[in-house]
């Protein structure tokens, strides 16, 4: 049995209790956004391109990313070769998604695409997730991200896998990002209503937050086992 409140990341109940629970609150207040008619037009705007929602996703990708690195170098008496590598490279696939969320740049500084990129870009922007082909289906890495999540929990079990390991009080946030990411999946292939279709679609913003969030915490908390624990 998962032992969801490990004292090995020197952290109190309260505070696990607070992370193990947080993607269902942070689910409930979004939701509730469009659940009376006066907030629904602010739940629609904190989810549009380059609203409080993405720039927060952003910066979490960023600050994870660049945190990952730096901690993975210094841990060199509690990691082995190969898993600090899987830190590094995990760390620099989260800025590569930071950088995507704000377009390389471009919302900031406002500069052209290139053309002939902007003719193979379903956005007319410089990125990668929005060519031909990978535009309007981003619902399929999410799906893998949870699933890799749950599955990384269930490495715990094995010792040799333990440093990478998913802390198991991280299972309700990858549940979540897995279950949203599987209906968007089903309703590009079965429309159910317009409606609900593009609330589906504008919702998958607020995933990415768990994306990033759930991100995080898994460096946070493994981070914190690792030096006050002899793995």
């Amino acid at each position: 049995m998962f032992n969801l409140f490990s004292p090995s990341y020197n952290i109190s109940k309260k505070i696990m209790l607070v992370i193990f629970i947080a993607p269902v609150i942070l689910t409930i207040i979004m939701s509730s956004f469009f659940v009376f008619p006066s907030t629904v037009n602010l739940g629609f705007w904190l989810l549009e391109e380059n609203a409080p929602i993405e720039i927060l996703t952003f910066i979490i990708f960023l600050y994870t990313g660049i945190l990952g690195i730096f901690t993975a170098r210094k841990l060199n008496k509690s990691l082995d070769k190969y898993s600090k590598l899987f830190y590094i490279f995990f760390s620099i696939c989260l800025i590569f998604i930071a950088m995507e969320e704000i377009s390389w740049g471009q919302w900031f500084f406002h500069f052209e695409t290139p053309e002939n990129w902007a003719k193979i870009n379903g956005q007319g922007e410089t990125t990668l997730h929005n060519l031909q082909g990978l535009q309007g289906h981003s619902e399929a890495l999410r799906m893998i991200f949870g699933l890799s999540g749950i599955f990384g929990i269930v490495l715990g079990f094995l010792d040799r896998f333990k440093k990478i390991s998913v802390p198991p009080i991280l299972i309700l946030w990858f549940i979540i990002i897995f279950c949203h990411a599987t209906v968007d999946f089903i309703q590009d292939r079965v429309s159910i209503s317009s409606r609900y279709d593009f609330a589906i679609v504008k919702t998958s913003e607020f995933i990415e937050l768990l994306i990033a969030g759930s991100s995080f915490l898994y460096f946070w908390l493994n981070f914190r086992r690792l030096k006050h624990s002899n793995l």
